[in-house]
């Protein structure tokens, strides 16, 4: 398992996703308290742009609601995100929608991705709309 990067809460990096217009800061950790911040990195999966599958979690339709138009974005679409080794652009590869158990979701891929996760549809939390993008373009 990756080490950890940082305490709960503490700012990881920045997520930026033009085509929904989000620029957020991302913070380490999933907790309640964090999650009212921004979207927040699952702990024990990679840092974003190392190799497997880095998992980032945020609100739909409450504190901020980064995610909200998550569900408007498409195969081909570009997800960017710059933590302290560089700037990773990723490709968004599938878009699922899973129960809230289905955590199969988190697990490690062959190569470098992310996973954004975010409750399903708006304001329900009765599935998960996952979207999975594949690391094209960064200093790793």
């Amino acid at each position: 398992m990756p080490e950890e990067i940082g305490e709960e809460g503490e700012t990881l990096g920045r997520i930026v996703i033009p085509k929904i217009e989000v620029d957020a800061v991302m913070f380490n950790g999933v907790s309640r308290e964090t999650l009212k911040m921004g979207p927040g990195h699952l702990p024990h999966t990679p840092v974003p742009g190392q190799p497997g599958n880095a998992v980032v979690s945020g609100h739909r339709t409450t504190y901020g609601r980064p995610f909200y138009d998550l569900d408007q974005l498409e195969v081909g679409d570009v997800i960017e995100v710059e933590t302290a080794t560089g700037q990773h652009v990723f490709e968004v590869r599938r878009i699922l929608v899973v129960a809230p158990d289905d955590v199969y979701v988190a697990e490690s891929i062959p190569g470098a991705w992310i996973t954004l996760t975010t409750c399903h549809p708006h304001f329900s939390a009765a599935e998960r709309l996952i979207i999975q993008a594949e690391l094209i373009e960064g200093p790793n």
